[in-house]
Formats: structure tokens, sequence, C-alpha cells
């Protein structure tokens, strides 16, 4: 070989790795970024269950990790309870909306926020794995209320909270029902326009070839992986408990087919509420009266029946 190909061979081979350096610490930083929520980062509390006419109180529970997490709780009249679980990057006030409508409907509603929101411990989000000890810390608290019937508890949950919710009640059948709300299929496209979504300035067309990288470190920051998150792949075993889908078809920020995706994969009993011009968690703003009365029969039909 010549000395001028040789260090042409060299030069190239420098090239190379100080690009692969480059592109290791970007995808790093934006991972980084997607999994971290510091206090300073979440959205501040402006309402409460008070702005929407319902009693409450708050309530704290501490995770077996060791994570305390801030909660409301309305009381009911039934004795039957839904677990309202909101998204990422919100807080409990996300789900007044539905908390008020299934609390005037006469069921307790217990509204945990998840660890690394609203003003619980923890920096780290990891879409639903270590978030699955959030809500059963809040199951257990619920079950040691004398006003809550342990056996007519179900969940809604809000995008991440619905994704969380479907793996929790997959592995816990004294969950009697559930319903989601934007939840996620966790398939390469979802997690493509989540990274896209989340980072609007990373050109389109370089969003898939950095996913895998993207995917790589946050896995490793946050301590989880993305194939314990296939809701896909566990949502049948929620069967023979019942399950709601809902999902708008301009959902902008995991897509419109992961309902229906959902939904394919869930066993009987299941039913699906698509709301065409709906985006992500935005369904009382175009469908309210279709939206509601679709979660309180629901859970009255699930919750309070028998």
């Amino acid at each position: 070989m010549s000395k001028p190909l040789r260090i042409v061979l060299i030069v190239f081979g420098v090239i190379v790795l100080v690009a692969f350096i480059g592109i290791a610490l970007f995808t790093r930083s934006l991972a980084v970024d997607i999994v971290t929520h510091l206090p300073e980062e979440r959205p501040e509390i402006v309402q409460t269950p008070a702005d929407y006419g319902r009693a409450y109180k708050d309530v704290t529970v501490t995770t077996d990790d060791g994570l305390k997490l801030y909660g409301w709780y309305l009381p009911g009249e039934n004795g039957a309870t839904v677990m309202v679980q909101h998204g990422s990057p919100g807080g409990r006030q996300d789900g007044l909306y539905e908390a008020a409508l299934l609390n005037e409907a006469g069921f307790n509603v217990l509204m945990g926020s998840f660890r690394a929101h609203d003003e619980c411990d923890g920096i780290l989000i990891s879409f639903g794995y270590h978030e699955q000890n959030d809500v059963e810390a809040w199951h257990e608290y619920l079950q040691t209320r004398p006003d809550v019937v342990a056996n007519r508890i179900g969940i809604f949950g809000e995008s991440m909270g619905g994704g969380t919710g479907i793996l929790y009640a997959a592995h816990h059948p004294d969950i009697a029902a559930i319903a989601t709300g934007s939840g996620f299929a966790l398939t390469r496209k979802v997690v493509e326009l989540f990274i896209a979504f989340e980072n609007p300035d990373l050109p389109k067309w370089a969003v898939p070839p950095l996913a895998s990288l993207i995917v790589f470190w946050a896995e490793r920051t946050a301590d989880f992986r993305t194939s314990d998150l296939d809701t896909e792949s566990v949502i049948a075993d929620i069967s023979p408990r019942p399950i709601l889908i809902i999902h708008g078809g301009a959902d902008d920020k995991i897509g419109p087919e992961s309902g229906r995706q959902l939904y394919a994969a869930a066993a009987e009993p299941k039913e699906l509420l698509f709301i065409d011009e709906a985006g992500h968690v935005n369904f009382e703003e175009f469908e309210p009266e279709i939206y509601s009365q679709a979660l309180i029969e629901f859970f009255e039909a699930n919750l309070l029946a028998g």
C-alpha cells in the first residue's frame, strides 16, 4: 500500500470515527432530554377538582422504591372507584374533565400522579415500565379505604397513563375494567412519531435513522426496555375483563393507528370509540357528549353490575 493511500485511509477513518462519536453524543442528548423531567420543567397546577365543583382531598403514597407521589381523591356515592392516570409530561390536573364527569356520576375517583411528574419525587420517565409501581402504590392505597369496594376498581388512563394501565391491568386481575384515551401500541412508527413530536426541530428525514440510537440511550438512562412496554402483546391478557379504547383520527403524537392496533390485539369483551377529528387526549373538544356518555356507560356497566 502506497504512503499517500495509507494517509487517505487514515484520514477517512478519523472522519468516520469523529462522525460516529458526534452522532452518538447527539442522540444521547436527545434521549436524556426525552426521559428527564425536572421539577422546574413541569406544568404548574392551576386547577383542582374544586374548579369543577367537586369535593376532594389531597392524598400521598410512597412507592416500593421509595418515591413519594401526590394525588387527589374525590369521594363518590356508589363504592365503585376509577383511577384516573395522566399522560406525560402532564400531571393529575390533565384528567380533571374525566374525573369530574365520573365523580358526578357517583364514582369515587383517584387522580394519582406518576413519578417525575407533578409534585412527585423522581426525575426519570420510563413511559410505563417503572410507572407500574406507581399505579400499584395508588391501588394499594384504595384498598385501605372503607368507602372503596375492592372488586369494583377500574382504570382510565390517558396517553402514557393508558399504556401503563394496560400493562398493569394485564397482570392484576383485581382491576375490574379499564378504559384508555390515546393509549399507545409500541410500534416502530409510534416511537418515531413520538421522537419527532418531542423534538420538532429535528428534520423528519433524520428521525428514522436516528430512532434506534435514541431508544438505545433512553433505555439505558431510565433503566427500561421498549420490549417491556409492548402493550399489544399483553392486552389480550386483560380478558375476560372489559376494555374500552378511545382514540383520535388526528393524533399527531403517537398516530391514529395506535388505537386500532390495540383494539385488534385485545380480546373480548372490548369496545372502540374512534373520534376522527380528535387529536391526542382532546376528545371532549370534538365529541363531548359521545365521549362522556361512553365513559360513564362503560364504567357503570362494568363496575356496578352484579
